[in-house]
């Protein structure tokens, strides 16, 4: 998501760039760069304008703002606008040093070799004591990130571009695009009014299939969903509510080891993106009596070829729901006190996927493992329940932790995480299916 902030803090990243990177070339002279017409700059001192002269809708993203609601009318998009900013970039300077021709030399390789706006420099722009007017931007959190594209202008071109600035004296300049910018509404979403009548219409040999969702099914223990309860800022999620009615939240206080917000990480929907690093969120939820049977659902994915997890409860004493690092490619692995259930195939291809992982103590392959409704393990290992000891979870790192929030055992997971869920007991079949369609309703 950006705000309505978006067109300036992309027009001061601009020009705070070209200051910074410039000065790093250009140590002989002096020089400003501005944010004015080119009328208001057209002396000869030394200096770069930037101006945007021209805002024209994306053709590519214009029709992808239509606002959906899901079955509970709850609004899962607002309407955006999807704009390419057009800017006229103007050197001036002293003819006989060829101070405005050295200007432009400096900017076109910078703008060559860093054409994208990086989150980071946004975040030095929402902070510049310049811009304190931008500082509620959050156009860092936008999953796509804004290009400078050069614009090659034929004389007519510059000539007719040039004619709007009355009476202004034609200075060296080159024109640059930034795109894809988008402006978001910000109004808050609210369900949609109830039926006023009710109308039901039967139709023979149509056979009707109740809408469930995960609270519908009995001992839900977690309930994480990107679209709902996320706390974010431009430093990272803070804070990711539990839907299930036990608030067993999930937070981060450290802004360094904090996942991001991705708005439209998966169609319309956002996700949460870990660094693989030392992103982490800990769960306000304890384990500490033994287990006959749990399901763990998870939305993710990832292409990074190092052990990960995507959550954990100590998977030597519990559960932890991991990716492996071993040949071929990284596999699925759903380890339970200590023992590793591996998928048949590796799944770090960059798509996403619905994994299922299960123990049921009475069952008789015990630990069972699928990826998009297919059965990819089973196994019948332990010899009655797992675990008994304290432990806290974490999501995005796996843990041996007895305190909450303690220190995390490493394979940090490297990839987007949609949703998360967790029952306190393995799913009979029937259910099983109810929760593979609510994901494909969900998710397509």
């Amino acid at each position: 998501m950006s705000n309505f902030l978006a067109p300036a803090t992309v027009t001061a990243a601009l020009a705070l760039l070209l200051e910074e990177r410039i000065a790093e070339d250009v140590t002989d002279f002096a020089f400003t760069v501005t944010t004015g017409r080119p009328d208001e700059a057209a002396d000869n001192s030394a200096g770069v304008n930037v101006y945007l002269y021209q805002v024209m809708p994306n053709v590519q993203w214009r029709n992808a703002d239509l606002p959906t609601r899901n079955t509970r009318g709850d609004l899962l998009q607002r309407p955006r606008a999807a704009l390419d900013l057009h800017y006229l970039l103007t050197f001036t300077g002293t003819e006989s040093e060829l101070q405005a021709q050295r200007l432009l030399g400096s900017a076109a390789h910078i703008l060559h070799g860093q054409p994208v706006i990086t989150r980071d420099w946004i975040d030095f722009v929402r902070a510049h004591p310049d811009y304190p007017f931008l500082a509620a931007s959050d156009l860092g959190n936008e999953i796509e990130r804004v290009k400078l594209t050069p614009q090659p202008f034929s004389l007519e071109e510059l000539s007719k571009l040039w004619s709007v600035f009355f009476q202004t004296t034609y200075q060296l300049s080159m024109a640059y695009v930034a795109s894809v910018v988008f402006v978001e509404a910000q109004d808050p979403t609210s369900r949609a009014l109830p039926v006023s009548t009710r109308v039901v219409t039967a139709l023979p040999s149509a056979e009707a299939v109740a809408a469930i969702t995960p609270d519908d099914i009995a001992d839900l223990a977690l309930w994480l969903r990107s679209d709902l309860g996320v706390t974010f800022d431009s430093d990272g999620v803070s804070n990711w509510d539990d839907q299930s009615g036990n608030d067993r939240h999930a937070a981060q206080d450290d802004v360094g080891q904090r996942p991001h917000f991705v708005a439209h990480g998966l169609g319309n929907l956002p996700v949460l993106r870990f660094d693989g690093s030392d992103d982490r969120l800990a769960l306000n939820w304890s384990l500490n009596a033994p287990l006959d049977g749990v399901s763990v659902w998870a939305v993710a994915r990832t292409s990074a070829g190092t052990a990960q997890t995507i959550a954990s409860f100590d998977g030597g004493e519990y559960w932890a729901l991991q990716l492996s690092d071993g040949a071929p490619s990284p596999r699925i692995v759903w380890q339970t006190d200590g023992n590793d259930l591996s998928a048949n195939r590796a799944f770090n291809d960059a798509q996403w996927h619905v994994i299922a992982a299960q123990f049921d103590a009475a069952a008789p392959s015990d630990k069972q493992l699928s990826v998009d409704g297919i059965a990819v393990g089973t196994v019948d290992v332990h010899a009655g329940t797992i675990g008994g000891a304290l432990r806290f979870g974490l999501v995005g790192a796996a843990t041996t932790a007895s305190v909450f929030d303690g220190v995390p055992a490493g394979a940090f997971f490297a990839g987007d995480l949609a949703e998360l869920v967790v029952f306190d007991r393995a799913l009979t079949a029937d259910e099983q299916t109810q929760m593979e369609r609510y994901f494909a309703r969900r998710y397509g």
